[in-house]
C-alpha cells in the first residue's frame, strides 16, 4: 500500500477539474473550510487519497489528500504537506483539533497547494464519502454534451435550467436525485443543497402532499415554497401512463410564467427517454442479480456458484428476511414498486451489496457475515420498514426473520423458516407485525409436526379424530375443553377461568368426553398423543 494509498486514481482530460472555491460551494454546510489563501487552485476529479504514514511512497499522485491522524502542531505534519505538494496533490485536508493551523496554511501557500480544514466531530469516512459524492457528480456534469444525448441526465438538467431559468433537479420515484443543473448564478436553497449532497430529497412533512399534487396533475404545476425554502415548478415524468420520476425547477423570484410551465412539460417528454434508458440498464442488472438470489433461496447443488456470482462470502453465517405486503388492501402497483425499492434501500444501508427479490407475493432479502449473525439487528430493520411502509405508502406489511444458518446449503432452510413465521404472524393480527424464527422456535416445531401429521395420518390420535369429527358435526366444543385442560397442566381452576365456566361445568364436560370418546386422562402416553393431535389440528 502506498503511503498515500487507498484512493482510486482516474485519468482525466486536462480541461476537467474543479476549483477549490467551487468544491467548497458544493460542500457548503458540510463543515469544510479553506485555511490557506490560494483559492484559484484547480483539482482533478479523482477520489480523495487516504494518508498512510506506514506505506511506501510509490508514483506520482494528484487531487486531495485526507490527512488522517495528522496533528496540526506536529513538525512531521509540515513534512507531509510539503511531500504532498511535491507529489502533485492539490489540497490536503486536516482537522484542527481546536488548535491553530496557521503554520500548515503558510506551508501550503508556499508550496502552491490548498489546506482545507474539516470540523473535528466529522468522521473521516463521512468526509471521504462527501468528497467522493461531490467529485463524482461534478465529473458527470462536466462530461455532459451540449447535444444532450439520451442517457446524459446532467446535460439534460443543465439544458432545462438554461431554458427555463431556474436550478433544476431530476428525481426518480423514490425521490433520489438522479441529476441536477450546474448553471452558474442560479439561486438555490438549503433543501436543494442538502438533496445534492445526499443525492436524496430531504424528508420533510410537506413532501407527501406536494408529490401527490405533482403526480395527480396532467402537466406542470407550481409548488409554493415554505420559508426558508423557495418555490418550485414541478412536473411528473411519464412513459404513457407509467410514472418514471419528476423534474423540479427552483422559482426563486416566483416570476416564471406559463411559458416556463409549457417548456417544463415539453422537457418532461424528453426526460422520459432518458429515464427509460437509465432504468432499463439498471433494471437489467437488478433482474440478473435477483434471479441469482431467487435460485439461491430455493436451494440446489449450485449454491456455491450462485454465491460466488453474487459476491457472497461462503463462510457465512446467513439469514433471510421476508416481507409480506397486504396486496388485497393495496391494489396500487406504483406503491408496491416503491415498497420494494424502500426495502432494497434499507437492506443496502444495513449491509452493502445486499440483495432483494420478489418471489410470489413475498419480498426476500439475504444477509451474510456479521449482518447475518445478528438477527436482532435484522429484526429492527424489518420494524423500520413495516413502520415506514405504513406511514409513507399506506401499505400494511408483515415481516419475519428466518433462522441463522452457517452454510450456503442452509439458506433455503432460513427462507423456509421465514415463510413459516410469516404464517404465524398473519394468524395473530392482534400481535406484532414482525417476528423471528429464534423467538418462534416452539411454534415452528409445532408447524412442522402438523405437516408431518397431515402426511402421516396414522400418527394422529384416534380419540382426537373422533373428538374433532363430533365437534364439526354437532357444534360441540370438546376439543377446546380438552386442549385447554391439558394446556393448563390439568388444573381445573385455571382451566375453568380460561374457559369462563364454573368448575363443576368443566368436570361434567371432561367426564362426558371420557365416556363418549373412551379417553383415559390417567394414561400419560394416550394423553400426550391426544393433546398433540388436538394442538396440531389448530394449524390446519
Amino acid at each position: 500500500m502506498s503511503r498515500y494509498g487507498c484512493g482510486v486514481e482516474q485519468s482525466n482530460p486536462p480541461e476537467q477539474g474543479i476549483g477549490v472555491t467551487e468544491l467548497l460551494h458544493v460542500l457548503d454546510g458540510s463543515g469544510l473550510r479553506l485555511a490557506s489563501h490560494l483559492a484559484r487552485i484547480r483539482l482533478p476529479l479523482t477520489s480523495p487519497t487516504l494518508y498512510d504514514p506506514l506505506g511506501a511512497e510509490t508514483g506520482r499522485r494528484s487531487g486531495i489528500l485526507l490527512g488522517i491522524g495528522l496533528h496540526p502542531a506536529a513538525p512531521e505534519s509540515v513534512d507531509v504537506v510539503r511531500t504532498a505538494a511535491r507529489r502533485g496533490f492539490g489540497a490536503v485536508v486536516v482537522k484542527s483539533l481546536g488548535l491553530s493551523v496557521e503554520t500548515l496554511a503558510a506551508v501550503a501557500d508556499a508550496e502552491g497547494i490548498a489546506l482545507l480544514v474539516v470540523d473535528d466531530e466529522l468522521e473521516w469516512r463521512q468526509v471521504d464519502s462527501l468528497m467522493n459524492s461531490a467529485l463524482t457528480t461534478v465529473s458527470e456534469a462536466d462530461s455532459s454534451l451540449s447535444a444532450t444525448p439520451v442517457g446524459d441526465l446532467f446535460a439534460l438538467a443543465n439544458a432545462i435550467a438554461a431554458l427555463i431559468g431556474g436550478a433544476t433537479a431530476i428525481e426518480d420515484l423514490q425521490t433520489h436525485i438522479l441529476a441536477y443543473s450546474t448553471v452558474p448564478g442560479q439561486v438555490i436553497d438549503g433543501d436543494r443543497r442538502e438533496g445534492i449532497l445526499g443525492r436524496q430529497v430531504p424528508d420533510l412533512p410537506e413532501n407527501a402532499a406536494q408529490y401527490a399534487a405533482v403526480f395527480r396533475a396532467a402537466g406542470a404545476v407550481r409548488v409554493p415554497g415554505l420559508a426558508p425554502g423557495l418555490g418550485r415548478l414541478a412536473v411528473a415524468v411519464r412513459a404513457g401512463v407509467q410514472p418514471l420520476g419528476s423534474i423540479w425547477v427552483v422559482d426563486a423570484a416566483e416570476d416564471l410564467d406559463t411559458d416556463a410551465l409549457s417548456a417544463l412539460e415539453r422537457a418532461a417528454d424528453i426526460a422520459a427517454l432518458h429515464l427509460l434508458r437509465a432504468r432499463s440498464t439498471a433494471d437489467l442488472a437488478r433482474l440478473q442479480r435477483a434471479e441469482l438470489l431467487r435460485r439461491l433461496l430455493e436451494g440446489g447443488d449450485d449454491s456455491r456458484l450462485l454465491a460466488t456470482q453474487l459476491g457472497l462470502d461462503a463462510a457465512g453465517p446467513f439469514v433471510v428476511l421476508a416481507f409480506q405486503p397486504d396486496l388485497a388492501a393495496t391494489g396500487d402497483e406504483l406503491r408496491l414498486l416503491r415498497l420494494v425499492d424502500l426495502i432494497a434501500i434499507q437492506c443496502e444501508a444495513h449491509q452493502h451489496n445486499s440483495e432483494c427479490v420478489v418471489i410470489g407475493t413475498a419480498i426476500y432479502a439475504l444477509f451474510s457475515g456479521a449482518a447475518g449473525s445478528e438477527p436482532a439487528g435484522v429484526e429492527a430493520l424489518a420494524g423500520r420498514v413495516v413502520s415506514r411502509s405504513g406511514t409513507a405508502f399506506g401499505i400494511t406489511v408483515r415481516a419475519s426473520v428466518g433462522s441463522v444458518v452457517s452454510a450456503l446449503a442452509g439458506i433455503a432452510r432460513s427462507r423456509h423458516d421465514a415463510d413459516l413465521v410469516l404464517l404465524l404472524v398473519g394468524a395473530r393480527p392482534a400481535g406484532g407485525a414482525v417476528a423471528s424464527a429464534g423467538d418462534e422456535r416452539s411454534q415452528l416445531t409445532l408447524l412442522e409436526l402438523a405437516e408431518i401429521f397431515r402426511q402421516t395420518p396414522r400418527l394422529v390420535s384416534e380419540q382426537a379424530v373422533r373428538v374433532l369429527e363430533t365437534d364439526a358435526r354437532t357444534g360441540s366444543d370438546y376439543a377446546k375443553t380438552l386442549s385447554t385442560y391439558l394446556d393448563c397442566s390439568r388444573d381445573s381452576a385455571v382451566t375453568a377461568g380460561r374457559l369462563s365456566v364454573h368448575q363443576n361445568t368443566l368436570r361434567y364436560r371432561l367426564r362426558r368426553a371420557q365416556e363418549l370418546f373412551e379417553i383415559d386422562l390417567d394414561d400419560a402416553d394416550d394423553t400426550l398423543t391426544l393433546w398433540l393431535s388436538l394442538r396440531l389440528a389448530e394449524f390446519d
